[in-house]
């Protein structure tokens, strides 16, 4: 019932890497949905390519829109049935490029019967990091002129999320890509990150950029999130 954005002004350049940063209740997840229509903006529109989302069929919208998510949605199958999930067509050599791209190939090679693997319900034969990996080779094998990446390192552990961060990385070549994150470290190498407070773009810039800023929001989060302060 709560007002997010007002006056609320964002453009994405096509094909660039873009992150996402700001407290909860900033508005970070809702710019996610608003694209995706699960919400529907009561002022104002969005547009991609010049075109009002509200003018296309959601199937249509979402098409084009890969998305993973914090919460890996992942059901009881094979892994090619869980990465081929997303497209009508089904092709090998793409599902095994997405997986390669994913940072998803070699564990899979190493499983009994590799992309006919049996994984349970939601993936519970799977840890955290390779249920999120599955997730982002099933988005890429869409092959969707954009990705959005949702919280996607939050629950792993340091390692994965260097798996992750170069899967992120290597899906967003030649793509639009928004990564929405609370780990600063996912989007350094980001084109452009933006940081929000209460629905309002208060930093614009690159990762370098930001860090020059004195008393600077995301300055403040690099710092404590690499132990240089203490809260």
């Amino acid at each position: 019932g709560n007002m997010i954005f007002n006056n609320f002004d964002l453009n994405i350049c096509p094909s660039s890497l873009i992150g996402i940063v700001g407290s909860t209740g900033s508005g970070k997840t809702t710019i996610a949905k608003l694209l995706l229509r699960y919400y529907e903006p009561m002022d104002g529109e969005i547009s991609i390519d010049n075109k009002n989302i509200n003018n296309l069929s959601i199937k249509e919208l979402r098409q084009n829109i890969g998305f993973v998510s914090q919460e890996t949605f992942l059901f009881d199958g094979t892994i090619k049935d869980n990465i081929c999930y997303s497209h009508q067509q089904y092709n090998e050599q793409n599902m095994i490029n997405s997986a390669k791209i994913a940072q998803a190939y070699e564990f899979i090679e190493k499983l009994p019967k590799k992309y006919n693997t049996q994984i349970g319900e939601r993936g519970q034969t799977l840890s955290v990091g390779q249920k999120q990996r599955l997730s982002i080779a099933r988005a890429i094998y869409k092959d969707p002129d954009i990705l959005i990446f949702d919280e996607a390192t939050s629950s792993v552990d340091n390692l994965t999320e260097k798996h992750i961060q170069e899967a992120i990385i290597s899906a967003s070549k030649g793509r639009t890509a928004i990564v929405i994150a609370h780990r600063l470290s996912t989007i350094r190498k980001a084109d452009r990150i933006i940081v929000l407070n209460k629905g309002k773009i208060v930093e614009d810039g690159s990762h370098d950029e930001l860090l020059n800023i004195p008393k600077g929001i995301y300055l403040n989060l690099w710092n404590i999130q690499t132990g240089k302060i203490t809260i």
